[in-house]
């Protein structure tokens, strides 16, 4: 059985996705700005289950019970690290004015020659921080995902810039699909991966996240102590009008522990893990983009 947020179906519409590009990139920012919100508004009306989910998080976040004041503001958030993710793809992103903080954690890595796992999240925007050290040809980034639940929008995206497409690896292809990964951290390189989605076929673990037990995938502790390098923790955090700030932090060694302390150990790693994305969370609210019931139980 499909994991809730692979079910949910895409309800963007060609016909308006290419409108917001050709807006977007050939007249001003300004205007599809302005386009955001009845976009958003009627995503807000219509999208039930994910509404639920949006106000059931920031309820949790915030301490308090939300309206839909709230939900509005954390779906637009969401639009509008989409409609930046074009500047950032189509090689215009002088729009935006991005900062950069813990990057000397990467750098340590990279020039040492080990490569690292970063480790990101739905929290802001994971292609924004990928394309910004790729474009810059800084780091040598492979990205693990495990699905996509936007075609459409990230069929316009790799359109506008095919290269950055190039270096995805699509987990769902079997462990055939992870070959190279070694050599390519030998090299310096890097991986990256979310750890905040799981897919039941997959191996996961519980941990507890703002008070609740939550399923997270074990794949980032898994593959650290495979190809024994550390895990680094990275968000890039949106903070409006085009602005985002890239953290980085360490997280983890590899894990060298036994066979029967393996689980233990996997636990405590993304028991780490699930505390700072908490924690970001809790600086950055509207910026987690999970909408789904991300507490559900086994059945």
């Amino acid at each position: 059985m499909k994991q809730a947020w692979l079910e949910l179906p895409e309800r963007s519409n060609q016909f308006w996705l290419n409108t917001i590009n050709w807006i977007s990139l050939r007249v001003g920012r300004w205007l599809s700005c302005l386009l955001l919100y009845p976009i958003t508004a009627y995503f807000v009306v219509f999208s039930f289950r994910t509404r639920a989910a949006s106000s059931d998080f920031l309820r949790r976040v915030l301490g308090r019970e939300c309206g839909w004041t709230d939900v509005f503001r954390h779906y637009h958030t969401f639009a509008n690290t989409l409609l930046d993710r074009l500047y950032i793809f189509a090689g215009q992103g002088q729009r935006l004015d991005i900062t950069i903080k813990g990057v000397e954690v990467l750098d340590s890595y990279v020039r040492s020659g080990r490569g690292c796992i970063l480790v990101g999240a739905h929290l802001g925007s994971f292609e924004i921080a990928r394309a910004v050290g790729m474009l810059g040809n800084e780091y040598r980034i492979k990205a693990l995902v495990y699905g996509e639940g936007t075609p459409r929008i990230t069929e316009m995206y790799r359109k506008l810039n095919p290269s950055l497409f190039k270096d995805i690896i699509y987990m769902g292809g079997g462990a055939g699909s992870l070959v190279g990964l070694d050599q390519h951290v030998r090299q310096g390189g890097i991986i990256a991966l979310l750890g905040d989605r799981s897919v039941r076929a997959s191996k996961r673990i519980r941990c507890e996240f703002f008070g609740e037990q939550a399923w997270f995938p074990e794949a980032p502790a898994l593959l650290s102590r495979i190809l024994d390098i550390p895990l680094v923790l990275f968000f890039c955090l949106h903070q409006g009008n085009g602005r985002y700030e890239i953290r980085f932090e360490y997280l983890a060694d590899p894990p060298q522990v036994g066979r029967y302390q393996r689980e233990a150990a996997v636990h405590d790693i993304m028991q780490c893990y699930a505390n700072r994305l908490e924690h970001y969370c809790k600086l950055a609210p509207y910026n987690w983009f999970n909408f789904y019931d991300f507490w559900q139980s086994d059945e």
